[in-house]
């Protein structure tokens, strides 16, 4: 039982890592910058969505994954708000309500949306819609615009490189893997920002370098080669000649 529950973990996590090398190399990994998506749930997403230049406007999400309600007219009656219309692409619907759900738990801003709505004896299910067409809205503009996660109500982001890493690490992608990977993320992400996406690597990078008999080794190297991708250059260490950020 332990031997076949090991063997189904590796293959989850090969294929888990064969979805984050094609989320790298499309705009859609700048939805890790938000709380609460991570690559699993960004790259089921991505997968539904196909280009974002199939889609006029993000309603055009929305509408594709039937996430509007029916409306019944008979005569003098009117009802607007029925159940969700039927019609839609299920598997788009699911990823929207997936992601709707891990920013209910995990994104505090959507929390207290959550909460606020849940007091004024809002259906659940009426949550996780509003949710995932705020999503909707949020991902156009972000993978259309090529911007990274700006929210007037939320503070900070995730960083996409960071996020991607320790992806890997958890996942024990093999370095040439990562390094692919992150170098080509790094070249989805707008030029305004790298410099921000930069800063905890060279975090990392000193760390690692201040430990060397510990911690994840390969890191010493795969991270001065994304450094220089973001166009932070690279200089030797004063301590013991490792390339590092300049």
């Amino acid at each position: 039982m332990e031997a076949d529950r090991t063997a189904k973990n590796r293959q989850i996590q090969a294929v888990e890592r064969q979805i984050a090398a094609r989320l790298s190399a499309t705009p859609y990994v700048l939805l890790l910058s938000i709380p609460g998506i991570n690559v699993v749930s960004a790259s089921e997403y991505a997968g539904e969505m196909g280009p974002i230049s199939q889609y006029a406007h993000s309603r055009c999400i929305t509408g594709r994954a039937g996430l509007y309600p029916s409306r019944y007219q008979s005569d003098k009656v009117d009802r607007p708000d029925g159940p969700l219309v039927r019609c839609g692409n299920r598997r788009l619907r699911y990823a929207l309500l997936q992601i709707a759900e891990n920013l209910m738990k995990c994104n505090h801003h959507f929390a207290a949306l959550a909460t606020l709505w849940k007091q004024q004896g809002r259906d659940p299910r009426h949550s996780h819609v509003r949710v995932a067409s705020r999503f909707a809205r949020i991902s156009f503009q972000m993978v259309a615009g090529r911007r990274v996660f700006r929210h007037p109500a939320v503070v900070g982001r995730h960083y996409v490189l960071d996020k991607l890493i320790r992806f890997h690490l958890e996942h024990q992608t093999q370095p040439e893997r990562m390094l692919a990977d992150l170098r080509a993320a790094a070249s989805q992400l707008p030029p305004g920002e790298r410099a921000a996406e930069a800063a905890p690597l060279a975090e990392q990078l000193a760390e690692v370098q201040a430990h060397r008999r510990r911690g994840p080794q390969p890191l010493g190297q795969i991270l001065p080669l994304v450094l220089a991708e973001l166009g932070l250059g690279m200089v030797q260490s004063a301590g013991s000649g490792a390339p590092g950020p300049a």
